[in-house]
């Protein structure tokens, strides 16, 4: 399992799959954001890299952070 969950940039769209280009829309109301991975707390269906749930802005947990990076 990898230390925590990942915020990402993206605005949550169920249909996120589907249309990759849907979180870059912001959605009509500002409800979820994009989480990806996992963390210590989960099972290992939710600990995967390509894992992908949603979680409200303004929620904290101690196992949800994000990643920096720059091209190279």
């Amino acid at each position: 399992a990898e230390n925590v969950h990942e915020w990402c940039l993206d605005w949550y769209h169920p249909q996120g799959y589907a249309d990759p280009r849907s979180g870059d829309r912001e959605p009509a109301e500002r409800a979820r954001k994009v989480s990806r991975g996992g963390s210590w707390r989960h099972s290992v269906k939710f600990t995967r890299l390509t894992a992908r749930a949603s979680l409200a802005p303004e929620r904290r947990y101690n196992d949800f952070g994000f990643r920096l990076y720059a091209d190279a």
